[in-house]
């Protein structure tokens, strides 16, 4: 006879931005769906969103609308500031009995801590590629070293030397210790100890976006972009604009971009430049009350809605921006500054997608041939119409991170027991 056991609560983490969280977000309301039990451990200011995903919310660190600071400024005001309340979360779960299985997006999350602590199952979402270190395929800026004359050389030699660098971390490892040491946990010297609780990870992209490599951390699953769909509408006043002023350039630094004056200003040349219309999107900016007959200013706009008008994207680079352009069938203008933006401007460009701009090469007077080649190519518009088609077989990747979880549940389950809700 097989004994009954209560599923375990899926306690969904990560720390950033509205738009780190989203993937989670979208995570967890499907799997609630599913008769899954689900709890967020996030910033503040998305338990609203939380709840109408189905979710718990626990806020653990300060809202982050800046997603512009360094490593540094990021790991104080949001990153260490997010330990101790999400150990109180689990010292409160355990206390209760609650069996739990955590999915988290970073080596930094306080709950590989607790989970280390308590012995309980991690499994890692890998949002883009560019934190994957790899000697076969690694992402930028060492991608295009591997592939030069050097290359042999470069990877045997000088590039296991800058990963060890990256994983002693010395930004981060030491200010972990006195946490290790109050929950009874040994000290560690790298990142990748950290990691050993990690029993499975999954990729939220496609192969053909970055092709999984021998030495990536096993076992790894890919599930495709999250591209939920949307419930949204555009506003009547877009869909008269385009369809007086025809397809406009669209151009959004992110929502967690602040600084977007120059990013703007730069725009509205490239736009007066080519005779196209644009449309702005940022809630940072102020634009003037004589913005011209050929431009708009939204605060937000349903970016999957709004991309079926355009005729390129013009960003910064995020992942869930980026996909959301190939969903779209429109090439893209990446501006990046940092994170996983430059890796992903790298990738754009070679899947010939689009054009990557990044620190001095980033001008006006780039941004205004990138634009002009871009809508003006005849094998850019191939290459987008692609992978538009790509991601339309695919479809979301959402429901098959879904089923990876629902797998790794009945894994999880000791032999000869059933899981009930």
């Amino acid at each position: 006879m097989s004994l009954v056991v209560t599923k375990p609560k899926i306690v969904l983490a990560g720390i950033g931005t509205k738009g780190d969280l989203f993937p989670l977000l979208a995570l967890g309301r499907e799997l609630v769906q599913r008769g899954h039990r689900c709890h967020l451990l996030g910033n503040e200011g998305v338990g609203t969103l939380a709840a109408s995903h189905g979710l718990g919310f626990t806020p653990v660190t300060v809202e982050q609308t800046d997603n512009t600071v360094s490593l540094e400024e990021n790991l104080t005001h949001h990153i260490f500031p997010s330990f101790r309340p999400t150990l109180a979360y689990f010292r409160e779960q355990m206390a209760l009995g609650q069996p739990l299985l955590v999915v988290n997006s970073s080596p930094s999350c306080a709950t590989n801590l607790s989970a280390e602590k308590y012995g309980l199952p991690v499994y890692r979402i890998h949002l883009a590629p560019n934190n994957l270190r790899s000697l076969v395929r690694p992402p930028w800026p060492w991608r295009e070293k591997v592939e030069g004359p050097l290359a042999a050389t470069y990877r045997k030699h000088y590039l296991p030397r800058v990963f060890a660098k990256l994983n002693r971390s010395k930004v981060f490892i030491p200010r972990l210790q006195p946490f290790r040491a109050e929950l009874g946990l040994p000290p560690v010297d790298t990142l990748p100890e950290i990691d050993r609780v990690v029993c499975g990870r999954l990729g939220f992209f496609p192969a053909w976006y970055a092709e999984p490599a021998a030495d990536w951390p096993q076992p790894f699953e890919l599930a495709g972009f999250p591209l939920p769909p949307t419930t949204g509408t555009l506003p009547g006043e877009l869909i008269d604009f385009v369809r007086r002023e025809g397809k406009p350039i669209v151009f959004t630094p992110g929502t967690g971009v602040p600084d977007v004056a120059l990013f703007f200003q730069q725009a509205r040349q490239c736009c007066e430049a080519l005779g196209l219309p644009g449309v702005f999107l940022s809630r940072h900016y102020r634009a003037p009350a004589q913005l011209g007959n050929r431009l708009r200013h939204f605060e937000f706009l349903d970016l999957q809605l709004v991309l079926q008008q355009a005729a390129l994207l013009v960003h910064h680079g995020g992942i869930g921006t980026t996909a959301r352009a190939f969903q779209a069938g429109v090439p893209q203008v990446i501006r990046a500054r940092m994170y996983d933006q430059p890796d992903n401007g790298e990738r754009v460009q070679r899947l010939g997608a689009g054009r990557y701009l990044f620190g001095e090469g980033d001008t006006t007077e780039a941004l205004i041939a990138a634009a002009k080649h871009l809508t003006s190519s005849a094998q850019v518009q191939r290459r987008v119409e692609h992978f538009r088609a790509a991601l339309a077989a695919s479809g979301d990747g959402i429901p098959r991170a879904a089923d990876w979880i629902e797998r790794v549940l009945t894994k999880a389950a000791p032999s000869g027991l059933q899981l009930a809700s």
